[in-house]
């Protein structure tokens, strides 16, 4: 072992190596020694340097300090400060001198020394003699010593020899640094000198070893490359005794067992490929099968698929999808469709256009398909293929199409087409088909039953939604089945997740949450009962909810039988919150009208029977009988209201409506309660000068005074009652402003609803039935206008009606091939009569156009649409009243323009029956005519009815005062 070793390449690397590491370390070592030795030589001289520097600045300053202070006292003469700091700074200049003196070491610097010692004697002297100048105040004296002693001279040259010796300082800084940077760039060079000669040194080393190491490998790569070529070459260097020597000796011992092992590997090899040529012939054998079974597993997979499609699903068209897919994949097929043969012919496809599907369909019954749907058997034609389906295969390939129907009940229920190309279907593959029609009959039976089912029950369910009543189906166990829309919208009884199919006790307690705590027990108890099956103590049951706002709700139930069997029960829930706001209004209302009835009846009887059982003065008498005069009215108004709301609700209310001032209506209300109310001030504010409306007088006055009235009640301490006038966007606006009592915010909803009194005492003691308002708000809306309220508790309120202001139109002259649109068209042979009619009709705010006779009329109405039509039955012309009132009904375009007869003869029925709106009899008065037109035209409502003239109960009293008298 030593042996190798010594004469191994490895012993000599090591060698080698560490001579150079060790060259390497000598060399680093002695290049920091000396440069730590310059830079600690630099250090002494650069701190001793700037020692001898502070000490030479600091005696600068303490020569031109004292300099000063010197000049200070000779120009001053004062020993305080100059003459004390001048003895200081002379101390401090000694000081400095013994600092600086063991730092000079040149001859030169110790002789500045010396000769500054010396000059600064005779300063001293000098200033010694001037202080004696100064102490006799000879001034001439100071100036001569100046002068000829040379006094300042001195000092200058004092000065300059100091700031020599600082310069001289600092220029030998500046030369050691110098001399430092130099022997440091030598240090340098010297650096890069021993690495270029370490370099060399490395290559020599790596020659040596490129000669004793890549010479000998070479080589062995050489006999290497020849041997494997097949060459017979000797092994060179198998004598060395180094690690190349081992080498080549197992080298030269590996070739000689690879030549004796050639032989044997080469019988192996041919052994081995005889086995491989059988291993090739079995792996092609497996490979066919593994293909055999992957189709026989694909088509097991979707006859798989398709047993599940047909067992589970309930889509039909996802049904009819997954069985044409799978039956094409189970046959090795290309393409197929399936048609449902019901009315709305429902199909599948794979593999072909819609454009074909729908081709194929229409022709379906005089198609290769027919002979298989009649004789109930599959039915195959083989046919040339398409160019689509031949590809580039050539004309000549074959398609063979399938057809196979499904029966059900001995009927074909749908059709199965199914094609291959190229190859012919196999009778086990037909028969395997007919086999699984049958499984397709059974599915599609069931998803047609399904379908029924699913249909019934979802007409049910609509059934159920349409209902007002919430409607809950329960089964015996108490579990809900079904909830209509109304119960979740009502008593929010469904459920988030969308399932309404919960047990008892989920429901239950949802339920029960929106039920009123009062009441709670009670349904609870109730719904308990009668899923249990035990008969609660009444049929139905009224509770109240917890909503916002409450509910009232009537509940009860009914039993469900299938033929004798109970299978459940069902829960009916009905909003009864309208009745019982109707009852309770209707009990307030008994309340409210009884009082109101018998307080005046109480009068009444009262004073009558006071009347009857004494003799009375006149003037109690005539006291007496105001005072039932009073009530009576009280009576009569009372009973009025019942009657216009009644006629209001029934559709009979009739309004006689003309141009009226509402100015004029309003300041004749309000003198009359300027009379009676001596608390209040009425005042008007008005901002416009258009107080014209179309409307009732009467109807007008009404409402007014309601709500004049209502300010007036409710301000019983008093107040200002302000009648505000403004117009905006055509309306005429008149606020009702009051300081009375004020109204409730929750009660301004609900302040025009018929019976209904704000539910306060302070109200409680004012009268009234809660109808005038509602009354006035159904005039104003007859006279397409509305009221707004707006009010602040204890301040009082503020009552807005609004009118539509009358717009005086301009008659415009129709375009070319333009009807016109407006105006009354007057058709009268009578021109004094007709001019009359035209003066009434424009004062009224319309346009009028007349004309004499009944051919004029037809030619005027096809190029205008008059608003109304008055008709002369005795017109000019060979037309009459009676055949332009047949033509105007016969046209769709003016059959609905209100006509009114305006005749001499009495013919109303016959003007009725052939559509006239009102029927005149001459003579009459002109504003007749004028109020039939704007009942009609105006009253939107009565558009294309007969409209018969009404009277007021004014006319009515003067009928009867006629007939009596």
């Amino acid at each position: 072992m030593n042996r190798r070793w010594k004469s191994s390449l490895s012993r000599q690397f090591v060698w080698f190596m560490s001579g150079f590491l060790l060259l390497i370390l000598i060399v680093a070592v002695g290049l920091g020694l000396y440069s730590q030795s310059i830079e600690k030589k630099y250090e002494e001289k650069v701190v001793n340097l700037r020692e001898k520097q502070q000490y030479a600045v600091e005696l600068e300053d303490s020569l031109n300090d004292m300099f000063f202070e010197a000049r200070g006292y000779l120009g001053f003469r004062l020993d305080e400060p100059f003459l004390n700091n001048y003895k200081a700074k002379k101390n401090s200049i000694v000081d400095k001198i013994n600092q600086l003196e063991p730092k000079l070491e040149s001859p030169e610097e110790k002789e500045y020394l010396t000769y500054l010692q010396d000059k600064l004697i005779n300063y001293y002297n000098l200033f010694e003699e001037a202080k004696s100048q100064v102490a006799s105040d000879n001034t001439t004296g100071l100036q001569i010593l100046s002068q000829n002693q040379g006094g300042s001279n001195l000092v200058y040259n004092l000065r300059d020899q100091t700031r020599n010796l600082v310069s001289d300082v600092d220029n030998e800084i500046t030369a050691t640094e110098k001399n430092l940077i130099d022997r440091l760039a030598n240090l340098q060079i010297l650096f890069v000198l021993f690495v270029v000669f370490l370099l060399l040194i490395a290559t020599i080393l790596a020659g040596i070893m490129a000669r004793r190491i890549g010479k000998p490998l070479q080589e062995l790569a050489l006999a290497s490359s020849q041997m494997s070529s097949g060459e017979n070459v000797a092994v060179p260097h198998v004598r060395r005794s180094d690690e190349l020597g081992e080498l080549a000796r197992s080298f030269n011992l590996m070739i000689t067992n690879i030549q004796q092992n050639e032989k044997a590997l080469i019988a192996s090899n041919e052994t081995l490929l005889e086995q491989s040529e059988e291993l090739q012939s079995s792996k092609n054998t497996l490979e066919e099968n593994v293909k055999v079974m992957n189709v026989q597993k694909q088509v097991l997979e979707h006859r798989n698929e398709l047993n599940r499609s047909l067992a589970s699903t309930l889509n039909k068209n996802e049904l009819l999808q997954s069985i044409i897919t799978n039956m094409i994949h189970i046959l090795s097929s290309d393409k197929g469709i399936i048609v449902m043969l019901n009315q709305g012919k429902d199909y599948a496809s794979l593999g072909i256009s819609q454009e074909k599907v729908h081709q194929w369909i229409d022709h379906l019954t005089d198609g290769p398909g027919i002979k298989a749907v009649q004789q109930k058997r599959y039915h195959i034609v083989q046919r040339p293929a398409s160019v689509g389906e031949a590809g580039y295969h050539g004309d000549e390939v074959l398609s063979n199409d399938l057809y196979i129907p499904v029966v059900s009940s001995n009927e074909v229920v749908a059709l199965l087409c199914i094609t291959r190309t190229g190859v012919e279907y196999k009778p086990e593959e037909v028969s395997e088909i007919n086999g699984l029609s049958r499984q397709i009959s059974l599915a599609l039976d069931k998803i047609l039953l399904y379908e029924t089912t699913e249909n019934e029950r979802q007409v049910n369910r609509e059934i159920l939604n349409t209902i007002r009543e919430g409607i809950q189906l329960v089964d015996r166990e108490g579990t809900t089945r079904a909830v209509n829309d109304q119960m979740c919208t009502m008593l929010d009884a469904c459920f988030p997740d969308g399932v309404n199919e919960k047990t008892f006790a989920e429901w239950s307690s949802k339920f029960l949450l929106q039920v009123d705590l009062d009441d709670r027990d009670a349904v609870k108890s109730y719904v308990h009962d009668v899923i249990a099956g035990v008969k609660p103590k009444q049929s139905e049951l009224i509770y109240q909810t917890n909503t916002e706002p409450a509910l009232f709700i009537q509940m009860y139930y009914e039993h469900l039988y299938n033929g004798d069997k109970f299978i459940g029960l069902i829960f009916v829930h009905r909003d009864i919150t309208r009745e019982h706001e109707v009852d309770e209004m209707k009990n307030e209302f008994v309340s409210t009208v009884s009082h109101e009835l018998r307080t005046p009846l109480s009068s009444v009887l009262g004073f009558t029977e006071l009347m009857l059982s004494k003799e009375l003065k006149p003037e109690k008498q005539k006291k007496y009988l105001s005072t039932i005069y009073k009530e009576a009215k009280r009576l009569t108004s009372l009973i009025n209201d019942f009657l216009d709301i009644q006629r209001m609700e029934a559709g009979k209310q009739n309004y006689d409506k003309t141009r009226v001032n509402l100015k004029e209506i309003i300041e004749e209300v309000l003198d009359n309660y300027r009379v009676h109310s001596h608390l209040h001030s009425f005042m008007i504010e008005d901002t416009t000068d258009e107080h014209e409306i179309i409307g009732d007088a009467d109807k007008i006055k009404q409402v007014i005074n309601n709500f004049i009235s209502n300010a007036v009640k409710y301000s019983p301490e008093g107040g200002a009652i302000l009648t505000r006038f403004r117009v905006g966007e055509g309306q005429l606006y008149v606020d009702i402003k009051d300081e009375g009592l004020g109204i409730p915010q929750d009660a301004l909803a609900k302040l025009f609803t018929k019976f209904y009194r704000v539910d306060n005492s302070d109200r409680r003691q004012i009268g009234g039935t809660g109808l005038r308002l509602a009354i006035s708000k159904e005039i104003l809306l007859a006279h397409d206008g509305d009221v707004e309220v707006t009010s602040e508790l204890g301040k009082g309120s503020t009552f807005t009606l609004v009118f539509p202001l009358i717009r005086e139109r301009l008659p415009i002259e129709p375009k070319s091939g333009e009807m016109e649109d407006s105006g009354v068209l007057i058709v009268e042979d009578d021109d004094s009569l007709a001019l009359l009619l035209m003066e009434e009709i424009t004062e009224s705010g319309f346009t009028a156009h007349h004309c004499r006779s009944g051919e004029a009329a037809i030619k005027m109405l096809e190029t205008m649409t008059p608003k109304g039509i008055v008709l002369d039955i005795m017109l000019d012309g060979r037309m009459s009243g009676w055949d332009v009132l047949k033509a105007v009904k016969q046209s769709e375009r003016t059959k609905d323009i209100p006509i009114f007869v305006s005749t001499v003869s009495e013919e109303k029925q016959r003007g009725f029956e052939l559509g006239a709106n009102d029927y005149l009899i001459k003579p009459y008065p002109p504003q007749n005519l004028t109020k039939s037109l704007i009942k009609s035209i105006v009253n939107k409502n009565n558009n294309g009815k007969i409209l018969v003239p009404d009277y007021s109960i004014e006319d009515i009293k003067k009928r009867l005062i006629r007939i009596i008298g």
